[in-house]
């Protein structure tokens, strides 16, 4: 799991890292600048504490008003001269998903972390549907289930992943390290070189092109910059943007 840290301490970080969820730590002063950060959807919840980080009790407005459904979860000592529960409710009412108080028990915020994220991708149906020339790729993000015109690849569990983190932001440029960091848990994993992408990307295409010889591709190469998952829709929209 990976997440985006606002206000949290050092300790906090390490008990996520050691449990297995990545926290990218940032500072944000509103809430524009966490939309900003959780705009293209690479983090799967965001932690923030609303006494330390200058986020309040609106945090996730703008979030929500953007329709971006990213779990958020607060870390907060007081009721701002409320009661706790009418300053948790005003926190919930504006679009976030739970508070806890701070300090947080560590183990407390990784079961509430691990219990909003798993209602989420519940919730959903999160079934991507993408046309390349001939080819139609179909994945379920919430099952990980990937076909290519009825068929189902035969992916690795990283080759997987990285097909995931691709798709999730569709038309977007990812450097190498941008995609070895979601692949790897710093701190737990053993991070590869960069060469790593290079060589699962070179397998996913020719994973792919067994099936259809369009469908290699779903992945582009974007040089000196890094790799990005396109498709006929995205296509069209860039020369529209450039028309």
């Amino acid at each position: 799991m990976k997440i985006l840290a606002a206000g949290l301490d050092d300790i906090t970080i390490g008990f996520l890292t050691k449990n297995g969820i990545a926290a990218e730590r940032e500072d944000l002063e509103d809430g524009a600048s966490l939309e900003e950060w959780l705009h293209d959807r690479l983090y799967e919840a965001a932690v923030i504490d609303l006494d330390t980080s200058g986020l309040g009790v609106y945090a996730a407005r703008e979030l929500r008003e953007k329709r971006n459904d990213t779990p958020i979860i607060g870390l907060a000592k007081g009721g701002d001269g409320r009661s706790w529960s009418e300053f948790r409710a005003n926190f919930l009412e504006n679009g976030a998903d739970d508070l806890l108080r701070s300090p947080a028990n560590p183990r407390e915020l990784v079961a509430t972390l691990r219990a909003v994220t798993r209602r989420f991708k519940g919730s959903l149906l999160d079934i991507g549907e993408y046309r390349k020339g001939g080819a139609v790729l179909k994945i379920n993000h919430t099952i990980l289930r990937v076909t290519i015109n009825g068929v189902e690849p035969h992916l690795t569990n990283k080759h997987l992943q990285m097909l995931l983190v691709l798709a999730r932001a569709p038309g977007r440029t990812l450097s190498k390290s941008d995609i070895i960091s979601q692949l790897y848990t710093a701190g737990l994993d053993d991070e590869p070189a960069e060469k790593i992408v290079d060589v699962f990307i070179c397998k996913i295409r020719k994973t792919f092109e067994e099936l259809h010889p369009d469908a290699k591709d779903f992945i582009e190469t974007v040089w000196g910059r890094g790799y990005r998952f396109a498709t006929d829709d995205t296509a069209a929209a860039a020369q529209a943007s450039t028309a």
